[in-house]
C-alpha cells in the first residue's frame, strides 16, 4: 500500500504520477486507477469524487469489464463496505477489508451471506456469479444469555 497526503483540489495526476515514480516496475501511463469501481480521471481532484481521509484508490494493471466487479458487505448497524476486487479473487480477502474496516465486528463472530446462501473464504465472486454493485450481507452471531 503506498500512502500519500492531498488537498482535495489536488488534480489526482500527482497522485498516479507519484505511484508510478514509486513502483518503477509499472511502466508509466499503464494500468488504470480506480475509486469505488470507477476509473478515474487524472484531471479532477479528491472532491469531485466525494473523497475522504483515509479513502482507498485501487491500481489494476489490466482492466477487462469481466475482469473486475465491485462488492459491498453490510451489516444491521454500520457503515457499508465496498471494494473492487478480482473476479478470482478469495471473498476471505474482502471479509478481512472488512473487519478492518468496522471496528463494531470482531472477526469470526458471524457469517457473510450473499443471495441466500452462506460465502464462505474460498469462495470467488466468479463462483457466486456476482455482477458489479452486489451486496453481501453480514450477520452477527446471537449469543445466548
Amino acid at each position: 500500500m503506498i500512502s500519500r497526503t492531498m488537498r482535495a483540489t489536488d488534480e489526482l495526476q500527482v497522485l498516479m504520477d507519484f505511484y508510478y515514480h514509486t513502483v518503477p516496475v509499472v511502466p508509466h501511463g499503464e494500468g488504470v486507477f480506480c475509486y469505488k469501481g470507477e476509473v478515474l480521471d487524472g484531471g479532477l481532484a479528491p472532491g469531485d469524487y466525494g473523497m475522504a481521509s483515509g479513502d482507498r484508490i485501487d491500481f489494476f494493471l489490466e482492466m477487462r469489464p469481466d475482469t473486475f466487479v465491485t462488492v459491498t458487505v453490510r451489516d444491521a448497524r454500520g457503515p457499508e463496505v465496498t471494494r473492487t476486487m478480482r473476479m478470482t479473487d478469495a471473498m476471505q480477502d474482502l471479509f478481512e477489508f472488512y473487519f478492518e474496516m468496522t471496528a463494531h465486528v470482531d472477526r469470526g463472530t458471524g457469517r457473510f451471506v450473499f443471495d441466500g446462501k452462506r460465502v464462505k473464504g474460498e469462495h470467488t465472486p466468479e463462483d457466486l456469479g456476482m455482477v458489479n454493485g452486489d451486496k453481501i450481507d453480514f450477520f452477527e452471531d446471537l449469543l445466548a444469555g
